[in-house]
């Protein structure tokens, strides 16, 4: 009975398919599916043809190119530990997480706030799986914004240093009914200018700016200020940009190696016990051979000297506070008149930002300062 009902449902079967007719129309097509990380988001960047994992992932490779000594740096630098990846809004991400760099360089619209983000890291500013080395993910020129009335934005093309300022730049002033720029030509005792936010600057990224001598505020009728910097026109800074100084290699190599230098960037260090810092001036060296100390020839004396000279009339005015922030407020705007000695204030919130000391571009960085106290003092 049981061999009988096999061959039943077999003729069954049998009968369906060779009576199955000819296909109809195709239905509608579904939901689209999940896109793939390589079809439009930043995690994947593809690999180049024919590259093989154990290329570069092999002890010899490793040690050529310092990889693990450099992911180390990176982990002591501000990049790495600092509270640069807690920005993560729309506004923000692309230039304070790897994932929104990687969209801006591809030119990716970022439309919302990103999650889970990691850390300005090795993928921000290099690409090795696609292009099979590691050479620099961008070095594109940069537009560099301009936050003073009737001044135009500049541009910033110091090679290698493109990377780096693509981030290191200003950021536009939000202007309201509470909040205006300064105008170099508001001198008549008519003429307000209002302040409503303590975050009146171009942010902190006014480093490409330094460099090449500009965003600065010149204040009508006085001498222009000394713009060129051989740290930004003179080879090979020319060439490799902030990398020749600030990534040069510390030695010697055993002597705090992973904490100065490098993939971490960092110029100074001190190290742990100690009040006095270790300077890292390799880079200096290039251009500069006998220089013993980053205070060369007291350039970085004389600045401090004279910002705290500003810093101190800043506050007498009741301007900043002693930790150097605006008193300003939306619904307690500053008012200063005649406007344009606002750029007085908007010269040092440029300079501090810096964090230099007046070394990327010493000339410039002093001549606006006195400036700004000349200004200050009429």
């Amino acid at each position: 009975m049981k061999n009988v009902l096999i061959v039943l449902t077999a003729i069954a079967l049998f009968g369906l398919i060779a009576c199955e007719g000819p296909a109809g129309p195709a239905g509608k097509d579904g939901a689209a599916g999940v896109a793939g990380k390589d079809a439009g988001f930043v995690y994947f960047d593809g690999f180049k043809a024919d590259l093989k994992c154990s290329s570069c992932h092999n002890a010899d490779t490793d040690t050529v190119n310092n990889v693990a000594a450099r992911s180390i740096q990176w982990a002591n630098s501000l990049h790495g530990s600092g509270t640069a990846s807690e920005e993560n809004r729309v506004s923000c991400v692309e230039c304070h997480s790897t994932e929104g760099f990687i969209m801006k360089a591809k030119n990716i619209t970022i439309a919302s706030d990103i999650v889970n983000v990691t850390p300005p890291n090795c993928f921000a500013c290099h690409s090795p799986h696609a292009k099979g080395d590691f050479s620099l993910r961008t070095t594109a020129s940069v537009s560099l914004t301009s936050n003073i009335t009737g001044v135009n934005a500049s541009t910033f093309n110091v090679g290698n240093g493109n990377l780096c300022v693509a981030c290191h730049r200003p950021r536009p002033i939000t202007t309201s009914t509470t909040t205006m720029l300064p105008d170099p030509t508001k001198t008549a005792m008519t003429d307000t200018l209002k302040v409503g936010s303590s975050r009146w600057y171009g942010h902190y990224g006014v480093q490409g700016q330094i460099l090449t001598g500009a965003g600065a505020f010149q204040f009508q009728g006085t001498t222009a200020y000394g713009t060129t910097s051989q740290h930004s026109t003179m080879a090979p800074i020319s060439t490799n940009g902030c990398i020749t100084c600030h990534m040069a290699d510390f030695t010697p190599a055993n002597a705090y190696g992973n904490k100065i230098g490098g993939h971490t960037m960092a110029i100074s260090y001190i190290p742990e016990g100690s009040t006095t810092a270790v300077e890292m001036l390799n880079g200096c060296k290039t251009c500069h051979s006998s220089i013993t100390k980053l205070d060369y020839n007291s350039k970085v004396t004389t600045f401090k000297a004279n910002l705290d000279t500003l810093k101190k009339i800043l506050i007498a005015k009741n301007w900043i506070d002693t930790l150097d922030a605006i008193k300003a407020t939306s619904s307690a705007p500053l008012k200063i008149v005649p406007a344009s000695r606002g750029g007085a204030l908007f010269n040092y919130m440029m300079l501090v930002h810096d964090g230099s000391h007046g070394v990327h571009n010493p000339t410039y960085a002093n001549d606006v300062v006195r400036a700004s106290i000349a200004e200050l003092r009429k």
